[in-house]
């Protein structure tokens, strides 16, 4: 290894390191398809009254506007910004907030915006977690350098990659950790919740133009591409995961592209070489190790937060119900470890396992060795027990679709 190599790795831990800290706020990422009322097709970036002229109504609501060329791509205003996905996902990104009351608020007043904007234009945004007019293929990617560098790179190793980029919509949630041991902790138990958590937030009733076979379409798509840099961070499930070794993980990756300002759009393309053979002889810059750990997407991830990333999109009653959840385990010590405790034998093979079941058979699945119903009861109880009066409220929908073993994709 070289020193630029082991430099590098440090400042990735230190990265991480400088995220601790004694707070307990949320982060909020929810992903929308737009479609055209009456019809439902699908919607452009570049059509008239499609995404472009969404993100130039939206624009005079917020401070800062992000340009990629003469095409608007992002809006930053405090606390909140918005990007758009390869396919024109309207992502909006809001945090860090103390409450779920605070999300509550904070997307309301995006709807606010929104919601007489998309109706000048005769669109809507249905929350779900992907697609129901279109095969992704037949998607028109959005006018950004990156995706079409990714979109080359990943649709060649799998068709599924395809459908990630131009199909998908999720919901992300964020949550701070103390130190090194709680945000280890925090991904371990995230990570074999996935499955669980992928069921009870399963949105997904149409599939490439057909109705759903199975469950857990979001999942399958995952599943269905090359996993290097997706899935199950090889390692991390074992209590002696570290830092270090998750800035191994990082380093190790295919890049695809990196940012470089000589470039033309000002990225350059790098294929399959790994962000250590890129920058095997110097020092990355922030803007090079942000990069670096924008480009895996795990079931969850660290940043200077641990990201929990395996719910559909859903509509906001449900998503503040997920909120309320994770809020609720994740910021309760004992909780986590109990439930760390309970999957202590769950590893690679099992996770992968409790997929496949929940995939084919939903809520009659095995997980664990137990009914997936188990599993969700669990953490359903768990929540509650740790959850305030008012996330207790918060909860209720989906609390609801569980006791009645259903999901969003079934209702």
């Amino acid at each position: 290894m070289t020193d630029a190599q082991k430099q590098n790795r440090a400042k990735l831990i230190e990265y991480f390191q400088a995220g601790c800290k004694k707070r307990q706020t949320l982060g909020f990422e929810l992903e929308h398809i737009l479609l055209h009322r009456g019809s439902d097709a699908p919607v452009s970036y570049s059509e008239p009254g499609g995404i472009h002229d969404v993100l130039e109504r939206l624009s005079p609501h917020y401070r800062k506007v992000i340009y990629e060329g003469d095409n608007i791509v992002g809006l930053v205003r405090c606390y909140e910004t918005i990007t758009i996905e390869p396919a024109g996902q309207l992502e909006i990104s809001a945090g860090p907030y103390e409450s779920v009351a605070e999300v509550e608020e904070a997307y309301d007043d995006f709807r606010q915006l929104l919601d007489p904007i998309l109706d000048d234009f005769d669109l809507y945004a249905p929350l779900v977690g992907y697609n129901p007019s279109a095969r992704a293929s037949d998607l028109e990617l959005v006018p950004k350098d990156r995706y079409k560098y990714m979109s080359e790179f990943l649709g060649n190793q799998a068709y599924r990659s395809i459908c990630m980029m131009r199909g998908t919509a999720s919901l992300q949630i964020s949550v701070d950790y103390e130190s090194e041991e709680d945000a280890l902790l925090k991904l371990r138990v995230a990570e074999k919740l996935t499955p669980i958590l992928a069921l009870i937030s399963d949105n997904v009733a149409v599939f490439e133009c057909a109705p759903t076979q199975g469950h857990l379409a979001r999942t399958g798509v995952w599943s269905g591409m090359w996993q290097d840099r997706v899935g199950i961070i090889p390692g991390s499930v074992d209590p002696a995961f570290s830092f270090s070794d998750y800035a191994d993980y990082i380093m190790t990756r295919e890049a695809i592209l990196v940012p470089d300002s000589a470039a033309e759009g000002g990225w350059r393309f790098v294929a399959n070489q790994t962000f250590d053979e890129i920058y095997a002889e110097r020092v990355m810059t922030d803007e090079e190790l942000e990069h670096a750990l924008s480009m895996v997407w795990p079931d969850a991830r660290i940043k200077q937060f641990v990201e929990i990333r395996p719910a559909d999109a859903m509509p906001p009653t449900y998503s503040y119900a997920y909120t309320a959840l994770v809020r609720s385990l994740f910021y309760n010590t004992e909780a986590l470890m109990q439930l760390d405790t309970e999957m202590a034998q769950v590893d690679f093979d099992a996770m992968h396992a409790a997929k496949n079941a929940l995939m084919k058979d939903g809520y009659d699945a095995k997980v664990y060795g137990k009914p997936a119903s188990y599993w969700a009861d669990l953490i359903l109880e768990k929540a509650y027990a740790c959850a305030t009066e008012e996330d207790r409220t918060y909860l209720e929908p989906l609390a609801q679709l569980i006791r009645e073993r259903k999901t969003l994709a079934e209702s």
